[in-house]
């Protein structure tokens, strides 16, 4: 793994490690070495393995771990029996003799000890819980991001099947903790209680001694899963491609930046950053909203309150929407990997490609309203902000994760928030006591 990408890797999984997941984007494989595994693709690995397991699991315990005990039976038939000891299973026949009615007849069963079961069933239990919480947190994601992925473009399409796959996902791995139940259950016939004691005697099959191997991964994930999915995954893992990462990267710092400056995030932004949606922002009673990745559309009006226009589709990845003088404003932020100029002055298309939905007046006369500024970010090792036209509309903040310096964000972060607060409030900057 490149220090880049290792960099990149590295900061994401400090802030939430489900960022590192493909979402709607690419994937690349890197090395589980580094660390590399989301919380997410660590759970469903886990339960993948646990339910694949679980067959295996019963019939051993069923033939090599059965404790074989003798059940004892009285039949008529002498086959395969021995004389009763029984005076009441002997009669007497005409001439007065002693004859066996019933004889003694030795069975040997397998008798099946529950602890393991018990235990089973604990470990499911933990992984019951785990699902619960990714998949609530998850499909929260997905909802929030289908209202944005609206449009009728290939793209649009694409995405919104992506999103419902993903929640096919989840829907598949409750689907086979269900199922590991239920096989637990025809095996006893009755309920178990699960228990967390590990069973003494502990089976000595093979799938049970790898069973608990992999136990202390499921108890604590933290610490142990990284390292058991790195030899079940053959030491690599999907994750989104540098692109989108490093999207997501630039992404977080401007969260933290606004955060820095007093704003106030009331929600997780980790959903959104992943696959798209709003994060609302609050201070002094103003509000502004960064939505991330918006598809706007020719067709349907965006809950942004921005619409496109002159083309059918336009995606960029952040716009921050402020109070303004006649309504709402807006402010893009477009990352890029490259340094290429002209990739990156490319970003001044929003400006001339989205508009207000709402009109502004200029001596009662409508007229519209475009984004004030289409800035790229991208990792140049400057220590400031370029400006690539005369008005300042348009520019690249320099972000590099290997030579981070937080003043050029922070610089054109000030700008928006010197003006929400001012529009907001109603007040000017030179009077704001709260800055």
């Amino acid at each position: 793994m490149n220090p880049f990408l290792q960099q990149l890797v590295f900061d994401l999984k400090s802030f939430s490690s489900e960022l590192l997941l493909p979402g709607l984007h690419t994937t690349q494989r890197v090395s589980t070495d580094m660390g590399t595994v989301a919380s997410t693709t660590a759970l469903l690995k886990s339960i993948d393995f646990l339910a694949g397991l679980m067959p295996q699991l019963v019939a051993e315990l069923r033939t090599t771990d059965a404790t074989h005990k003798v059940m004892v039976r009285y039949t008529p038939s002498p086959k395969r029996a021995t004389f009763s000891r029984r005076g009441s299973d002997y009669q007497q026949d005409i001439a007065k003799r002693l004859l066996p009615a019933h004889w003694l007849s030795s069975l040997p069963i397998a008798e099946l000890d529950i602890r393991p079961l018990r235990w089973l069933v604990y470990l499911l239990d933990i992984q019951q819980t785990a699902l619960e919480k990714v998949r609530t947190r998850t499909i929260k994601y997905i909802d929030d991001s289908l209202l944005t992925q609206q449009g009728l473009s290939s793209y649009a399409q694409n995405d919104r099947a992506t999103l419902l796959n993903m929640r096919s996902r989840l829907d598949e791995a409750q689907n086979k903790l269900e199922h590991a139940r239920a096989t637990l259950m025809r095996v006893v016939n009755f309920k178990l209680v699960p228990s967390s004691h590990l069973p003494h005697p502990y089976p000595r099959s093979s799938a049970w001694l790898c069973l608990r191997r992999f136990a202390r991964q499921i108890i604590q994930p933290k610490e142990y899963l990284p390292s058991f999915l790195h030899n079940l995954l053959y030491g690599n893992v999907e994750i989104a491609d540098t692109p989108y990462l490093y999207q997501r990267w630039c992404g977080v710092k401007l969260i933290l930046t606004f955060e820095s400056l007093g704003w106030i995030c009331n929600e997780d932004p980790t959903g959104a950053l992943f696959l798209g949606g709003e994060v609302r922002l609050y201070k002094a009673r103003v509000e502004l909203s960064i939505w991330i990745e918006p598809r706007f559309s020719r067709h349907h009006a965006h809950p942004s309150g921005f619409v496109c226009k002159e083309v059918t589709e336009t995606h960029p990845d952040y716009l921050i929407v402020t109070p303004g003088p006649n309504g709402i404003d807006a402010f893009i932020l477009d990352p890029t990997t490259t340094a290429d100029f002209e990739i990156r002055q490319g970003k001044a298309k929003y400006l001339d490609t989205i508009e207000s939905i709402a009109m502004a007046s200029v001596a009662g006369i409508p007229v519209v309203r475009n984004p004030l500024r289409a800035w790229s970010a991208a990792p140049l090792h400057t220590p400031h902000c370029e400006i690539e036209d005369s008005e300042g509309r348009t520019g690249t903040i320099p972000m590099h994760p290997l030579d981070w310096t937080p003043e050029p964000l922070l610089n054109w972060i000030l700008d928006i928030h010197g003006y929400a607060l001012a529009w907001g409030t109603g007040k000017q900057l030179s009077t704001l006591s709260d800055k």
